[in-house]
């Protein structure tokens, strides 16, 4: 928290200064993550049951994912909308029945992005994707098909908050295989932060200097 600039610990990623009983807090915070967690699966495994009762599971393509992450204390500071790992990596799970039994259960390295749930979805239902749509096909990586790939993608938060709440810092960057580059546009002077995701996967030494 401390090694953060003031900025940030002071927006509602910062919370201010840790409490005494900040450890009970974040504890409380997480036991209620994961009754939620527990919740969740639950209720899919009964959407799943349902889809198989019905006679539709070996026709039915399901998504699973999630619109952000938490930071639930790392780097000192709370909630999302910063460019930390943390806060911008979701789950991303695509169960096609139809795929052969060898290709099911892969993990991709590539990258995607929640802009491209939308292209996928319409791409597996058989309708053509509209040119003005930003994401890509998800679909041959799925089908592990040999396609070059997004090497970096442009990340932005311009949302913001009003008094009394504590302001949400905007911040943009861009994310390549390796590293990572953050801004911080309405601060000054600006604040960048650089990490090198390969040695630095945690993003604990910001290497702009």
């Amino acid at each position: 928290y401390e090694a953060q600039p003031e900025f940030l610990r002071k927006s509602l990623n910062g919370s201010g200064p840790w409490p005494k009983n900040a450890r009970e807090r974040l504890l409380s915070n997480v036991r209620t993550c994961y009754r939620l967690i527990t919740g969740m699966d639950s209720a899919v495994g009964r959407i799943m049951a349902a889809l198989e009762e019905l006679g539709l599971d070996d026709n039915t393509v399901v998504i699973f994912t999630s619109d952000h992450g938490a930071l639930r204390g790392v780097h000192g500071l709370t909630g999302k909308w910063i460019m930390y790992e943390e806060s911008i990596r979701v789950p991303l799970i695509i169960r096609d029945p139809r795929l052969p039994e060898a290709q099911r259960g892969r993990r991709c390295d590539q990258m995607a992005l929640s802009i491209d749930l939308a292209p996928t979805m319409l791409s597996l239902a058989g309708v053509p994707i509209p040119k003005a749509m930003q994401g890509r096909d998800l679909t041959p990586l799925v089908h592990n098909e040999s396609v070059r790939w997004r090497a970096d993608w442009y990340y932005e938060h311009v949302y913001n908050t009003r008094p009394p709440r504590r302001p949400i810092t905007p911040c943009e960057g861009v994310r390549t295989e390796r590293w990572k580059y953050v801004r911080y546009p309405e601060t000054e002077p600006t604040v960048e932060q650089l990490f090198d995701l390969e040695h630095d996967p945690l993003e604990q030494e910001n290497l702009t200097g």
